[in-house]
């Protein structure tokens, strides 16, 4: 009976062996992490022509006394805005930790300026510790990336095309497209007119307030406004500079555009000294009906009549 016994427990040891062998051929333990602060999204650096850049940093911690090799691959969509650069595979030495960094850059600026910022793409990073072709042992970790917002309201003129005239008014069209990359809004639109203090511009007020959606590829989306500019009776007759500005709600900052416009005049005729002499002098008539007599006329006519009564005496 007691042999039976020891059969049967000589027989449990030897089922344990694999499973003791198998635990020996993973290996000691190791972890993959984040350095970099992914939570909850990471956001790269996005520069006003859209180039955009990033660094994602990776730690390893090798808990055992050999070296340890993994081999790395990216999983992400293609399709988004972003690449990413990161080394295919790294040894960690036994009972170290190690980093490596993950390079981020931009497609093409359309595609960039194109990808919403209250969106996000996943990275998923796989590392798998390999002994020779075989994986022994995976592990997976996960950031979601994302732009930052852009706001860029950019005013654009259309000139008039009737002429201004003094004591008139024209209208001309002010488009403000939005050329960032999230909704943005007008805060209030100001102009400003330079060598003309009696030229102004009305309909700002229809600015405050207004909300541009984002400017697509094709023009899309720009918010259009008709103002005017008036003229006053007393206006000279000289060449007139315009501004509008109009300033983002989304980043306060202000940007202006800027066209030249012609004030026309009434002719005014300028007198000299001797017109205005003549002016104040009476007017005469050009001709008269009366027969002119000269003075030789009357000297003869009296000396005639002197001769004549002489005689007569």
């Amino acid at each position: 009976m007691k042999s039976r016994v020891a059969i049967l427990v000589g027989l449990l040891l030897l089922m344990g062996v694999p499973s003791v062998q198998a635990q020996d051929l993973q290996g000691p333990s190791w972890e993959m992490g984040w350095v970099t602060d992914v939570d909850p999204k990471y956001v790269v650096d996005l520069e006003e022509d859209w180039d955009l850049t990033g660094e994602l940093v990776i730690y390893v911690s090798n808990d055992g006394p050999a070296a340890l090799s993994l081999a790395l691959s990216y999983d992400y969509d293609e399709d988004g805005p972003f690449s990413f650069d990161g080394p295919e595979d790294i040894e960690v030495a036994g009972n170290t930790n190690d980093t490596f960094t993950i390079s981020i850059t931009g497609e093409d600026a359309q595609t960039v300026r194109s990808f919403s910022p209250s969106s996000s793409l996943e990275l998923t990073v796989l590392g798998e510790e390999k002994v020779g072709d075989s994986t022994v042992r995976t592990q997976e970790i996960a950031a979601d990336i994302t732009v930052p917002r852009m706001y860029r309201l950019i005013p654009d003129l259309i000139e008039p095309t009737d002429t201004l005239f003094s004591g008139s008014w024209v209208d001309f069209t002010l488009e403000v497209s939005n050329l960032g990359n999230t909704q943005d809004a007008i805060t209030k639109g100001e102009a400003t007119v330079r060598s003309c203090p009696h030229l102004s511009v009305t309909g700002l007020d229809q600015l405050d307030n207004t909300v541009v959606q984002v400017t697509n590829s094709n023009g899309d989306n720009a918010v259009g406004f008709t103002l005017r500019l008036e003229a006053s009776t007393s206006h000279q007759e000289r060449t007139c500079e315009v501004s509008i500005a109009v300033e983002s709600e989304g980043d306060q900052s202000v940007r202006s555009t800027t066209f030249n416009v012609d004030v026309v005049a009434p002719e005014v005729k300028e007198t000299t000294d001797d017109e205005e002499e003549e002016e104040d002098q009476p007017l005469l008539p050009d001709s008269t009906s009366l027969p002119w007599v000269s003075l030789f006329d009357i000297l003869t006519v009296v000396l005639l009549a002197l001769f004549a009564r002489h005689r007569r005496m």
